[in-house]
């Protein structure tokens, strides 16, 4: 059954603004989904690029087929780059034609269709389905709410999830949240192969899908961290160059996010070295080789937890045109880490993600020092594994991940 998404009321604004909406996302997010169940696409024309004869007709003769209809989807559009150009020259001759470009690769970083689109389109990134929008619940405007320093009533309490470490271990696309640890373990393996084998060699070629694969696992045992490229070469025997050449190309897929670290201020945060990302926690396991919830360990468990934060935290920028970053100081006598920093109208807003099913002020002391040394940093918020609301102290709020 097809659940709404709340990027729909964007989809529907931008569509009456400009003639191009363009949705991106990594592979299963439920793009073709959303496209096809949507009432607000019904009058268009779909066609794939996945399809062979399609891509075929495409590539031949790509004015001809972008003239097919007057209000055209085409998905995995970054396929065929020359289509961007034909998409143009349809709109120069008639303006009242609109179009849907779908694709899992990043347009916007893709040189050879930056400049067609210029102007015309509008971007949107599906990521997967937030726990709470699964649910058929309302956006957490709570969240909202903290850039004003209103924080969630405490004591509230949520239905507790059983088996957090199973659901970080399945991940969170739309075809894997309901099935077994079995199914999920193949899903995986097929859904890295898909892309090591057809999307990414797409994006940037290489001579070595070995190379491919050991960088992005070598990524993905940094999830969290600071990302060191020279390390990274060191560790998988890959030139650096060609090392930031296929984590940019894993990037434009989707499949990874580098969180940048503050800007400069009085806190003294890192400024060059981000954070990895990875696309999804189950990815982050099915990487690193492992088949069975049981095989997570605890720190890694912690990880995988703060990846989940992320991945839903990143939703919920794209949604409310938030941005984020993190915080980590250099200074030698103490360490202070942020793990995320919301920032919204000028406000921000401090995050730590705790998997412990307990929250004390201990947890949150990273939360309190930059609030204290920050004062666009209204209030704070430590995600954890628990089930019940609890204010910490008058501005910084323990917060069960199942609410976002």
């Amino acid at each position: 059954m097809y659940i709404q998404r709340w990027l729909t009321h964007r989809l529907q604004l931008s569509e009456t603004i400009l003639p191009i909406t363009v949705l991106t996302g990594a592979r299963q997010t439920g793009k073709s989904t959303l496209l096809a169940a949507e009432p607000m696409f019904s009058g268009y024309s779909y066609t794939t690029l996945d399809d062979p004869d399609s891509r075929e007709k495409a590539h031949r003769n790509p004015s001809a087929f972008v003239d097919t209809a007057d209000k055209l989807i085409i998905d995995e559009a970054h396929r065929e780059p020359d289509l961007f150009l034909a998409v143009k020259e349809a709109l120069r001759k008639d303006k009242r034609r609109r179009f849907v470009l779908s694709g899992s690769a990043n347009f916007l970083l893709l040189k050879r269709i930056q400049d067609s689109l210029a102007g015309r389109a509008a971007y949107h990134v599906l990521r997967q389905p937030l726990w709470t929008e699964w649910l058929r619940q309302p956006e957490p405007n709570w969240l909202l709410d903290m850039f004003d320093a209103r924080l969630p009533v405490s004591g509230s309490e949520l239905p507790p999830v059983p088996d957090l470490r199973g659901v970080l271990f399945r991940g969170f696309l739309p075809g894997i949240r309901d099935a077994s640890r079995e199914q999920a373990a193949i899903f995986w393996q097929s859904y890295v192969t898909t892309y090591l084998e057809r999307d990414l060699p797409d994006i940037s070629p290489t001579s070595s899908l070995i190379d491919y694969r050991a960088v992005m696992r070598r990524v993905a045992m940094t999830t969290g961290s600071l990302l060191e490229f020279r390390k990274i070469a060191d560790d998988t025997h890959v030139n650096e160059r060609t090392v930031a050449r296929y984590i940019d190309a894993i990037q434009k897929a989707y499949l990874l996010s580098l969180l940048p670290p503050a800007p400069l201020t009085s806190t003294t945060s890192v400024r060059r070295q981000w954070k990895p990302y990875p696309c999804d926690t189950g990815l982050i396991c099915s990487l690193l080789g492992l088949k069975t919830p049981e095989a997570l360990g605890e720190i890694f468990c912690g990880h995988l937890f703060e990846d989940m934060v992320f991945m839903t935290l990143q939703a919920l920028c794209d949604l409310w045109d938030m941005g984020m970053h993190f915080v980590h100081t250099r200074r030698t006598a103490e360490l202070h880490e942020v793990d995320f920093v919301l920032e919204r109208n000028g406000k921000s807003v401090a995050v730590e993600a705790k998997m412990s099913d307990g929250v004390t002020m201990n947890d949150a002391a990273h939360v309190q020092w930059l609030m204290d040394n920050d004062p666009s940093c209204v209030s704070g918020m430590v995600v954890y594994g628990g089930s019940v609301i609890r204010n910490l102290t008058r501005r910084i709020v323990a917060i069960p991940w199942t609410m976002l």
